[in-house]
């Protein structure tokens, strides 16, 4: 079968009527993975990783070429990058412009075209500039990775820089969905010996075309690869490896940021700090909270002070009109964070004390996500946000609010401007709580009525990081969070609201994550599908015995009667504690049926591949578990 294409990159448009004849495109030793002729981060790594695992999976070595007449006449070709879009004669685009992190796989039987929306639309300040909720730049993002210690393979590139994950690069999508579609590949962690590729002499693929974007815009947190239980599970993985795994997961997207953002507040406006005196700008002790000091991190300000007020206004118009950000600000893309300290030691002045009273009430039971300064603090935010509109008054700007702790509760009776973005903060992973659901469903469901009626930008800040966090800032090893199917509902719900992103403030455990970052980007995948699809791909032989093994932890965890009598019935804030962890939850009884099922996993592991991912989870879950329930035990018969 010759190539076809008419002349140089132009393909011809009839070869679109091929999708409906039902025949196929063969990856074999005839075909070719033609780069895009613009060559930058996104598409060296989208053909770079498309040859790798084709490679993988099939010992075929394809070649990357830049121009189809490099291809033998006997070839097929993959096309790789945006340029390809318009001559593919791809009927499915209907003459509409890819959008937002959009991307098309396009099949017929003579070539394939893998590509996304790749060019910023943005000016350069826009896609470098500012810090994420990580104190991260995309600048500084756009990192150089030893690709050959990322894939634990002798036969790639050596070095490949890699796109930030806030860079547009809607060709790295359709090749990392058409390696999990087409290939079968499964990302189930950084360390290759966590990627699972299936084996095959070669790939038919029937004729198609696929048009999607991910359903939810922003997807991203704090990477903690390395932490307690992932660590293991993650095999120690190495920096190189993590980063890649980012880009494999579509982890970034659209440029959001909203967090504690008030830092350098002291040493531009209090006091010359000698570490860094070319940001001080002038003594205003005004600024700051009356009757309170503190570290540069814990100290208030003057929430209702004019002069405050028109300071971070100007912050946020010289961040949008490309001057950047000062000390600790946080601002991405199109959002200036504005986010209190993270206390309630607030101001003792008499106008802000005037506006605190009117909050007084304002909290069911004793949540710690509550409102007893929603007026004070939603005032202060609308505030900045008028002085911005009148700087600004044509922009597409947004002020970018966290709903959390004494100020989430939604005030109903303040008419927010329209140049604010809110995220509710929630501690989804602590709905064993039923007050603590109710609650935080409730404060949920508000901010997203409000932000129905108004086109409000709602996005969320979820503590995926519960409990292991916990553990660790306690000192005791946790009974694990596992919770799959909560998660998979709460997701779904998310994404049908139209929630734009969502910020996992510690990332959770290996399978987790994975469900997590898989429905955020198609949340109508079905959460057992993705369970058991992960236990036999990634255990094999020992399957069976693993999932029952996560389940069982998962139900235990997940349901309130097995919690003390006050957590059922409480309505109050609750983290698990040692006590919980190792007296109500990780039993005798059930720490015994455990060990059955991990006993069996490994006797039930043949290959060396099996017993290396079992082993993970043994030493990553199960011995931690074991290490935690020995703790408690030592400390309780000590005492008596």
């Amino acid at each position: 079968m010759k190539t076809r294409f008419l002349t140089g990159l132009l393909l011809s448009p009839l070869l679109a009527l091929a999708a409906c004849s039902g025949n196929h495109f063969t990856i074999d030793s005839h075909t070719y993975i033609v780069a895009d002729t613009v060559q930058n981060p996104v598409t060296t790594l989208a053909c770079t990783e498309l040859q790798y695992f084709i490679h993988q999976a099939t010992g075929i070595q394809v070649p990357i070429i830049t121009s189809p007449n490099q291809a033998g006449q006997d070839s097929r070709l993959i096309c790789l990058g945006e340029s390809f879009i318009p001559r593919s004669g791809a009927d499915v685009l209907e003459g509409t412009p890819l959008g937002e992190q959009e991307y098309l796989i396009h099949i017929t039987p003579d070539f394939i075209v893998l590509a996304g929306k790749d060019k910023e639309s943005v000016p350069d300040y826009v896609k470098d500039g500012g810090r994420d909720n990580n104190g991260l730049s995309p600048a500084t993002d756009r990192v150089q990775i030893n690709y050959r210690r990322a894939t634990g393979s002798d036969d790639v590139p050596a070095t490949l820089t890699l796109p930030s994950v806030y860079d547009a690069q809607g060709t790295c999508y359709a090749v990392y969905d058409f390696a999990e579609r087409f290939l079968g590949i499964r990302f189930y962690g950084p360390h290759p010996q966590n990627v699972c590729i299936p084996q095959t002499d070669k790939v038919k693929l029937e004729a198609q075309s696929i048009r999607r974007t991910p359903a939810v815009k922003y997807r991203y947190g704090t990477p903690s690869f390395g932490y307690l239980m992932m660590k293991d599970q993650y095999m120690d993985s190495n920096d190189d490896m993590q980063q890649l795994f980012r880009r494999r997961l579509r982890m970034g997207g659209r440029r959001w940021a909203a967090n504690h953002a008030f830092g350098a507040y002291q040493d531009r406006f209090l006091k010359k700090n000698p570490q860094r005196p070319e940001i001080f700008e002038g003594y205003h002790p005004e600024y700051f909270a009356k009757g309170r000091g503190g570290s540069a991190y814990e100290r208030q300000f003057c929430y209702t002070n004019p002069g405050f007020i028109k300071q971070v206004a100007k912050d946020a118009v010289d961040y949008f009109q490309g001057k950047g950000t000062v000390g600790e600000q946080i601002a991405l893309g199109d959002y200036f964070a504005l986010v209190p300290m993270d206390n309630a030691t607030w101001c003792l002045c008499d106008e802000c004390q005037k506006q605190l009273a009117l909050d007084k009430d304002n909290i069911r039971g004793s949540h710690f996500n509550c409102g007893t300064a929603t007026h004070y603090l939603w005032n202060f935010v609308n505030n900045v946000a008028r002085e911005v509109k009148k700087m600004m008054p044509d922009s597409d700007k947004k002020i970018a609010a966290l709903a959390y702790h004494v100020y989430a509760y939604r005030p109903k009776d303040i008419q927010l401007e329209d140049n604010i973005s809110v995220a509710p903060c929630l501690h989804t992973r602590n709905y064993w709580a039923p007050g603590m659901e109710r609650n935080e469903t409730q404060l949920y469901k508000e901010w997203i009525e409000e932000s129905k009626q108004s086109g409000r930008d709602i996005f969320l800040w979820s503590y995926l990081c519960f409990p292991t966090e916990r553990g660790a800032i306690g000192g005791f090893n946790v009974f694990p969070g596992f919770n799959a199917h909560k998660t998979g509902e709460q997701l779904r719900m998310y994404a049908a609201d139209g929630v734009k992103g969502i910020f996992f403030c510690g990332i959770g455990e290996q399978l987790d994550f994975y469900l997590a970052m898989k429905l955020l980007d198609d949340p109508t995948q079905d959460t057992d599908v993705l369970l058991n699809e992960f236990f036999n791909t990634y255990f094999g032989k020992a399957a069976e015995p693993m999932q029952a093994f996560y389940r069982k932890i998962e139900d235990v965890y997940s349901t309130p009667e097995n919690y003390p009598e006050n957590v059922q019935t409480e309505e109050a804030q609750f983290h698990q504690t040692e006590e919980i962890a190792w007296k109500y939850l990780g039993t005798p009884e059930v720490m015994n049926e455990l060990r059955g099922y991990i006993e069996e996993a490994t006797r039930l592991a043949t290959t060396d591949e099996e017993k290396t991912r079992v082993q993970s989870w043994v030493k990553g879950v199960w011995e931690y578990m074991l290490q935690g329930q020995e703790q408690y035990n030592s400390k309780t018969q000590g005492n008596r």
